[in-house]
């Protein structure tokens, strides 16, 4: 096997020997054509934008290979889309651009683009478009090895998990055709790095793209854009913290599984002062979360007419780039940040002093043993507790329940509402013998056996219509009408402390101090009440006294946990 031209380092980075690489750039159509750049493929246009790239600073170029133009009927493979894909690498490799090439391009910009041939199969389950789909990449991979020298990575397709055949097919269909599309991409190029090229919905929704199911995969990407309506709960516009804060939170996930890139960004529209701000905070944060690289959507607007333009027409003004072929002066920031990349110290990108809990099984579909986790639901807590967390000056982390906690830095870890196995109460009660500290929402009614019991320091004992008013914590009076499984599931207190009940005087709010450690729950889950206002920004303070509150409880009355 040829060495490979690029890596990746133990911390996550891209390489070239011993030189670390920051991808910057773009993903790339023409913005005359557009989808259509295969077919049409002006050739003036297209050296022009490299040449612009080049001037602005970037040094990555991600782009498409639409399977209908390289395959038009199957089998029969389209030479002069191939001589094309040729030509366009060296173009890049004489202006010393980096490549991401993206195999399966079904879904782009709110079109779905297939060969007329799949004729409505399943392109995960059905066998034929299975062997169809690993020979594509199979033959594109060869066609793109001879080009080692500026391929940074070979991109598995865009956006797949957002195509209705994930949810159409099972997930161990989704899961063995990543695996099978990066076996035959690797018989013909077996240097090369493999990247998914997935977006929000790896956390947001069970696609069939799980994190640690991307077999063949050396990282994850992360896609997000400002807008609420495509994420599990809503925000503020571009000025609001919160919305800064979810591609950070994002890359965190990701990053709890290995390196991740920012692969494509942007701020949906280009022209107001608030993708500034939006930019000056997301940025920096994205950075910090660990991404190993930054690529905008896209280097132009789209003037093409045709499907996805004519029914999506928001796609159009996206690109970074004026016609003057200098950057937009909302969009200004992102060439001020990557001017300084080179100087920026690796981020630290442990677990944080706070970690919020990936449980063991997170994903739902086809998941016998999970025990009620829906990530939609997860996903927005995590949120909740990530940007809240953040505020009140916390450097905040994600720990995953299916790695030992033996080692982590954080000395704190927050359960936003996840039920978990009897297996992960006994870990975290080891942990928290050891000086841990776990601030825990919403403990569920199929959680409660004897290790959720001694945990809490208190016994399960009955349950109840799913309504706590009245409860008188940290200074304001609550009112709990969102609990685990729809039950408020009452304990009795043993060794436990009781910090809070409800106007029945039924206890809300536990405290336990269980070895060195301490464990501070409440059994609804505010989370889910404050997410129901997330885009109410007045709001938010009632969050702030909330976590702060919660957080204090957890005060240590013994040592605190030892460092490690």
């Amino acid at each position: 096997m040829p060495k490979p031209v690029f890596h990746l380092t133990s911390s996550g980075y891209f390489a070239r020997g011993e030189q670390r690489i920051i991808p910057v750039g773009v993903n790339y159509w023409p913005g005359s054509c557009g989808v259509e750049m295969w077919q049409r493929w002006p050739v003036r246009e297209i050296q022009h934008d490299l040449d612009t790239m080049v001037a602005l600073g970037f040094n990555c170029v991600r782009f498409f290979v639409r399977w209908q133009d390289f395959e038009p009927t199957p089998g029969r493979y389209n030479a002069t889309a191939f001589k094309r894909l040729d030509t366009f690498l060296k173009w890049c490799a004489k202006r010393k651009l980096l490549t991401q090439p993206s195999l399966f391009v079904g879904w782009m910009s709110g079109g779905i683009f297939w060969p007329e041939w799949k004729a409505g199969r399943n392109l995960f389950a059905d066998p034929t478009l299975r062997r169809r789909g690993f020979a594509f990449a199979g033959r594109v991979a060869r066609a793109l090895a001879p080009h080692r020298q500026t391929i940074l990575a070979v991109d598995q397709g865009n956006e797949i998990c957002c195509l209705p055949d994930c949810l159409e097919a099972p997930p161990a269909d989704v899961i063995s055709w990543c695996t099978e599309v990066n076996r035959a991409v690797r018989r013909a190029y077996p240097d090369c790095l493999i990247i998914s090229g997935n977006e929000q919905a790896q956390i947001t929704v069970d696609t069939g793209w799980r994190f640690d199911a991307q077999e063949g995969c050396d990282l994850y990407s992360m896609h997000t854009y400002p807008n609420g309506a495509w994420h599990s709960l809503s925000v503020d516009g571009m000025t609001d913290p919160l919305t800064a804060s979810l591609f950070p939170l994002y890359l965190k996930c990701a990053r709890a599984f290995g390196p991740v890139m920012m692969q494509e960004f942007g701020t949906i529209f280009t022209l107001g002062e608030c993708c500034d701000t939006y930019l000056r905070a997301m940025l920096p944060a994205a950075w910090e979360a660990g991404a190993n690289g930054f690529l905008w959507w896209s280097l132009r607007d789209f003037s093409a007419p045709g499907h996805p333009y004519n029914k999506n027409a928001f796609e159009g003004p996206l690109g970074i780039a004026n016609d003057r072929d200098e950057l937009k002066p909302t969009l200004r920031v992102f060439g001020e940040f990557i001017a300084t990349l080179a100087d920026r110290p690796k981020p630290v990108t442990d677990q944080g002093d706070v970690a919020l809990y990936w449980p063991l099984h997170y994903y739902d579909r086809d998941e016998p043993l999970n025990p009620g986790n829906v990530p939609q639901e997860l996903s927005r807590r995590l949120v909740i507790a990530h940007y809240t967390l953040t505020e009140l000056g916390h450097r905040v982390g994600v720990v995953r329940g299916d790695r030992p906690l033996t080692d982590i830095s954080a000395h704190t870890i927050v359960i936003t509402g996840a039920s978990l196995t009897a297996r992960e109460v006994e870990q975290l009660q080891a942990w928290v013998e050891d000086g841990g500290r776990v601030l825990w929402h919403g403990v569920d009614l199929t959680t409660c056996g004897v290790e959720i019991n001694a945990l809490l320091g208190a016994d399960a004992t009955d349950l109840y219509a799913p309504s706590a008013p009245g409860v008188v914590a940290f200074g304001q009076t609550w009112h709990f009408t969102d609990f685990a499984k729809g039950v408020f599931t009452g304990f009795e207190p043993r060794t436990a402390q009781v910090l809070a009940k409800d106007k029945r005087k039924r206890p809300v709010v536990l405290a336990h101090d269980v070895g060195q450690g301490r464990v501070v729950a409440c059994l609804a889950q505010p989370d889910d009440d404050f997410a129901r206002h997330s885009a109410d920004r007045d709001d938010r303070p009632r969050w702030a006294r909330w976590y702060r509150g919660m957080l204090r409880a957890l005060k240590p009355t013994a040592s605190p946990r030892r460092q490690r």
